[in-house]
């Protein structure tokens, strides 16, 4: 049953026994929980093997290394991707598809993604990009960040300063047992955050996506 709360959400409730066969194809998006890792796993078996529409928007990121620079990509809701299909038709393939552990749902109920909210995901993927958000590095005063490139790379600094007109910025770094202020080119520092939302206020992160 769905209440007044559930409708003015956008939800649509609904089980599995109370579908009717022959009523003809029921397309509608569903949350699906994935294997760790594996999601391009279920991705190539739903599109390819099953036909079914799948979207998972991914994050692409750099990160310091001890090497340098390197690029990372994962899902934006990791372990999580969104699948259109006729529920009563496809289920079972879905669910036994390799790499994905279940359809999401709540009690006995499958509850459906409302079309909206992944519309309003696809729009805020700049076109072009197919699923994949490129977050670019940004540095402030009084951030850890590390040196990549250069005489200093390797080491690990604080920005003091940013001059946005030179593209440099003044660093606070440890070399040689003293502390010293230098300026590096702003291309040649990465954040030592672990993640590109790390720190970021939760309101914020709902922004984002």
């Amino acid at each position: 049953m769905t209440t007044s709360r559930d409708a003015q959400a956008g939800f649509s409730h609904f089980e599995p026994s109370q579908m009717v066969e022959g009523a003809g194809l029921d397309m509608r998006w569903f949350c699906l929980r994935v294997a760790p890792k594996q999601e391009h796993v279920a991705i190539a078996h739903l599109r390819k093997v099953h036909q079914v529409e799948v979207f998972c928007p991914r994050l692409r990121f750099q990160k310091a290394t001890r090497t340098g620079r390197r690029w990372y990509s994962e899902a934006l809701f990791p372990s999580y991707l969104f699948g259109r299909f006729d529920y009563l038709t496809q289920h079972r393939a879905v669910q036994y598809c390799p790499g994905v552990s279940s359809i999401v749902h709540f009690g006995g109920k499958v509850i459906p993604v409302p079309k909206e909210a992944i519309e309003d995901l696809v729009a805020a993927i700049p076109e072009g990009v197919g699923e994949m958000i490129t977050i670019l590095p940004e540095v402030r005063p009084g951030q850890e960040v590390q040196v990549v490139e250069g005489a200093f790379a390797g080491l690990k600094a604080v920005v003091t300063r940013i001059m946005p007109a030179r593209q440099r910025v003044a660093v606070l770094l440890e070399f040689l047992g003293r502390l010293s202020e230098t300026e590096v080119a702003v291309g040649t520092v990465l954040p030592t955050a672990r993640h590109p939302l790390e720190g970021v206020p939760e309101e914020a992160q709902r922004d984002r996506r």
